[in-house]
């Protein structure tokens, strides 16, 4: 099992895949994400018992997923409850909506947020952030 799942972390199971995704892309494929998303996203979630994980998504250097704050600053900072990130990620919640209702929460470059839609549709093409 994946030092990035965490129990009680809907959400981690997914950022799991993500990283899945990552290790089986080529080095061309990932080079191509790399190149057009270019940024290093953290995600702090909450479940719902109030317990906070952070994972860091590095699409800027190396593509690849990480259990806690990264080696590289993040360029972006998301905040947002489990259940909401699991709906984000398979496609169930629009990024936008999440965040002008307050449900998503971004500290940083928010255009590069908007990027995050083709890290997510690398693995789950119904993705919509």
């Amino acid at each position: 099992m994946s030092d990035i799942v965490v129990p009680g972390f809907k959400s981690s199971e997914l950022i799991a895949d993500l990283n899945k995704a990552f290790e089986s892309f080529s080095a061309d494929e990932r080079a191509k994400l790399v190149k057009q998303v270019n940024g290093v996203f953290q995600f702090v979630i909450k479940n719902k018992d109030g317990k906070e994980e952070v994972f860091t998504v590095d699409v800027k250097k190396e593509g690849k997923v990480t259990r806690g704050k990264g080696a590289v600053k993040a360029d972006a900072i998301l905040s947002l409850k489990d259940a909401d990130f699991v709906d984000l990620a398979t496609g169930k919640l629009n990024g936008q909506k999440a965040y002008m209702s307050g449900k998503l929460k971004i500290k940083g470059q928010i255009m590069l947020a908007m990027k995050l839609d083709n890290v997510f549709k690398a693995v789950n093409p119904t993705a919509k952030l």
